[in-house]
């Protein structure tokens, strides 16, 4: 055999059991983002991710863990991803922004008829809320924003379904989550959209990416994307986002 043919199955092998082995993705508990239903990963993110495989790019192992966790794991292992991950100043310089997935508006609801009964400001702006009790997804991209506003009583834990149940017993006055989040969890703790009350944005529109840490291998990311713009272009992720918005 050849030293030329030798070399060629060398890193045909190499590459094949990096293709079989995939790329690991950390992801928390926040549906429809992502999550866990029925004991297997599901959501919009994962959708899309599977749909950038189908069309070309790696397979694609999701792992649950905490998010701020999830935040130090990709830093420590190479190779390693991220969703949902929104991207933010604080965040640009330390981070491989693979491919955009979804925008996302971070807003602040109440509960119509909590357990106890809470003290909502009135006019409900995003100022008169900063003494409020909020709870929010520990690890989150608007905490640093809503601090340097002068919240000062954030509620931290690590799942948005804990967020709505402690909403909905009067644990705090509001929650901060995404549009898509809140409604979600909302419905699946068994409550009645009616009675979660929409009230100010807190910030801009974000986008959600597949995010890593800056030494993610270039050409996994130049796979990625390629394969994430045929998911466009064919019409795939437009499926996947009004399939989302219909539940």
């Amino acid at each position: 055999m050849s030293k030329l043919l030798i070399i060629f199955l060398f890193i045909y092998l190499i590459g094949s059991d990096v293709t079989a082995s995939g790329v690991v993705v950390y992801r928390n508990e926040s549906m429809p983002w992502c999550g866990t239903v029925d004991g297997k990963d599901a959501g919009i993110t994962i959708d899309i991710l599977n749909a950038v495989t189908k069309y070309g790019g790696p397979t694609f192992n999701f792992i649950a863990v905490p998010w701020k966790r999830a935040q130090v794991l990709i830093q420590n292992n190479r190779g390693t991803a991220i969703i949902p991950f929104t991207r933010t100043a604080t965040r640009e310089q330390h981070h491989t922004w693979i491919i955009e997935l979804v925008p996302n508006q971070v807003r602040l609801t109440m509960a119509r008829k909590p357990t106890l009964r809470v003290s909502v400001p009135s006019p409900p702006t995003l100022v008169n809320f900063k003494n409020s009790g909020i709870g929010i997804i520990r690890g989150s991209a608007v905490i640093p924003a809503m601090k340097t506003l002068g919240f000062t009583n954030l509620y931290e834990v690590n799942k948005a379904e804990q967020l709505a149940k402690m909403l909905n017993t009067g644990r705090f006055v509001a929650m901060a989550e995404s549009k898509w989040v809140d409604n979600y969890v909302w419905n699946k703790i068994g409550q009645k959209g009616d009675d979660l009350i929409v009230g100010p944005n807190v910030g801009g529109i974000k986008y959600i990416f597949l995010g890593a840490a800056l030494n993610f291998p270039p050409e996994l990311t130049h796979q990625i994307r390629t394969a994430m713009e045929k998911v466009r272009k064919s019409g795939a992720l437009d499926k996947i986002l009004n399939k989302w918005t219909k539940l």
